[in-house]
Formats: C-alpha cells, structure tokens, sequence
C-alpha cells in the first residue's frame, strides 16, 4: 500500500538527489534554497513508500483552498508501475482539494505523454499564459498549468499564480 513519508533533516540531502535525476536544473531548486522551504508550514517535502521501501518522492504545498504540486518523480527503475498514479489518487483522497501543477509544455513526445498521464488522472489543461520563475535567475520556464478536478476559473488562477509567487517561490524572489 502506497503512503507518504515525510522526509526529516537528516534524510534530506540523500532524498534531494533524487530530484536532481529527475528534474532539469531550471525546474528546482538549489539544495540549500530546497532547505530553506522547511521553514514554511505549508511545504511537504515526502518519500513515496510502498511495502516500507521508498519508490519516488514528491513534494507539494499545502495551502486553505488548493494543493499545488511542486515535484512528484517515480525512481528510474520502477517507472511505468503505476506509482504515480497511485500518488495522486492518494494526495486527492487525502487532502480533499483542489490540486494543481505545472507541466511542460506537450512539444516532445515524452512532454506529450506526461500530459496524457495527468489528463487520464482527470486533470485540466488551463488556457492561461503561464511561465515559472527562475529558480537560478535565469530565464523563467514556460508552462502549463493542470488543475483537479475542474479547469481554474480566473479568480482561481490569480489566487494561485499570487500564492505561489509570494511562498513558493519567496526564496528565488528574495535571492534574486
């Protein structure tokens, strides 16, 4: 049975190296700035367990009125297993709110498939213009933005795009 485990201090550093294979330098944080994120209460920096052994981590903010996922990533060898979907289908019964993410944009196969997969799971692809900030003070990332269960009305999409510039993304701002 899949649970989340939050990771502690002192496990944090193995557990980031992780994020590092799965994601580019431009779409996460440098360690240190990940770090920093503890001292927030709504970020939730967790292992994927399944049967007492890690199969991925994911980590997303808490928030009143919606979940934003950050970062979710299935380790390379398990892949295609079904865990994602069972880490989503966990976080919605869960927490019981409205969730949302960023995703590349569908140009590349593999960017195409990864949209699919969250459709399937019934989220939305929104319409608006969105890029990420730069977590390194470069260019920012074009992306979009998937919502569950509903496609984000515009109050929704400025609520998120306002929270999520003001702490998820506070330490790239401050830095900057």
């Amino acid at each position: 049975m899949i649970d989340l485990k939050p990771v502690e201090k002192e496990e944090f550093s193995s557990v980031y190296k992780r994020l590092i294979d799965a994601f580019p330098y431009e779409e996460r944080r440098d360690e240190c700035d990940e770090e920093k994120c503890f001292l927030k209460e709504q970020f939730n920096f967790c292992e994927i367990i399944d049967n007492g052994e890690s199969v991925g981590l994911v980590v997303f903010w808490l928030f009143n009125k919606f979940l934003f996922i950050e970062h979710i990533a299935i380790n390379k060898e398990i892949r295609s297993k079904g865990y994602g979907s069972k880490t989503i289908d966990l976080i919605k019964s869960k927490y019981n709110l409205p969730i949302i993410l960023e995703a590349e944009s569908p140009e590349t196969e593999m960017q195409k498939k990864r949209i699919k997969f969250y459709e399937n799971l019934g989220f939305k692809v929104n319409s608006y213009d969105y890029t990420q900030p730069s977590y390194h003070n470069a260019e920012s990332v074009p992306l979009q933005i998937l919502s569950f269960p509903e496609i984000l009305n515009e109050n929704e999409f400025c609520e998120f795009f306002k929270t999520t510039r003001n702490v998820v993304y506070e330490c790239r701002i401050q830095n900057a």
